[in-house]
């Protein structure tokens, strides 16, 4: 899926062993697509069978190691009164493992809906900059913190389409315990935004407080940012990158 090489494939666990263990979840996970039940699932266990046995041993367990150190102890929420600096290459970690969960997380549960669309372009560029530990050419990404203690993921997709009726990028907003990732992907034929797209993708209102840029990004960050998302706020954040979004022909 992401090096294009024939080979054996198997089973990448889209939200890590790792991860779903730090959350100490100790019954099923109920999903809801938006107000409907869609049924329980083990502890986030969400799978996607369609990459390679070397990209999933490979590069994309390398991310996994290197970003464990740094998100891990953001998971269960900062204790009253601390916080701690995040420098341009942790941010930069963050930002290629939002990518990549993003973009997996996107095939396994919206593959070949209308707000599903993966740009192949910037799979492949995954699987071939994967030393780099750099999000592709193109891609922002956002992080806050979550305030909750009984919503261990949430995600809502959406993708924009070009005056053409063609897909241009995919908008993903997703969290995991209490931390939330928005993420913005174009594909690699022409990553380069538009002075207009860069306006219109920064935060306004109360997200400008509550949203950290980690990518593209020059200088440290604090965390946690100086204000927080409730569980009630994930719909308006997510939406913030539906606004305008013209329809999927």
């Amino acid at each position: 899926m992401f090096c294009g090489q024939a080979g054996s494939l198997s089973a990448e666990h889209v939200i890590p062993k790792w991860l779903r263990k730090s959350l100490q979840i100790q019954q099923p996970v109920r999903e809801f697509r938006g107000t409907a039940y869609a049924g329980a699932a083990e502890t986030l266990a969400v799978v996607f069978h369609e990459v390679c046995t070397g990209c999933n041993n490979g590069w994309m367990e390398k991310l996994e190691s290197a970003t464990r150190p740094i998100l891990e102890p953001m998971l269960l929420g900062a204790a009253p009164g601390s916080s701690r600096v995040l420098d341009p290459d942790h941010q930069a970690l963050l930002a290629t493992w939002a990518a990549k969960t993003a973009l997996l997380l996107t095939l396994a549960k919206y593959r070949g809906q209308n707000h599903g669309w993966v740009p192949d372009s910037t799979l492949q560029w995954l699987a071939g900059h994967s030393g780099s530990q750099m999000p592709p050419p193109g891609t922002r990404v956002w992080m806050g913190g979550l305030d909750t203690s009984d919503t261990p993921a949430w995600m809502q997709t959406a993708t924009l389409y070009g005056a053409d009726g063609g897909p241009d990028a995919l908008c993903v907003t997703f969290s995991a315990g209490c931390v939330v990732f928005q993420v913005f992907i174009t594909g690699q034929q022409d990553p380069v935004l538009a002075p207009d797209i860069e306006t219109w993708l920064q935060p306004e209102g109360p997200h400008q407080q509550a949203l950290l840029q980690i990518a593209p990004s020059s200088s440290p960050v604090r965390w946690p940012p100086g204000a927080v998302f409730g569980t009630d706020d994930l719909t308006g954040l997510a939406g913030r990158l539906r606004s305008g979004l013209a329809p999927a022909p």
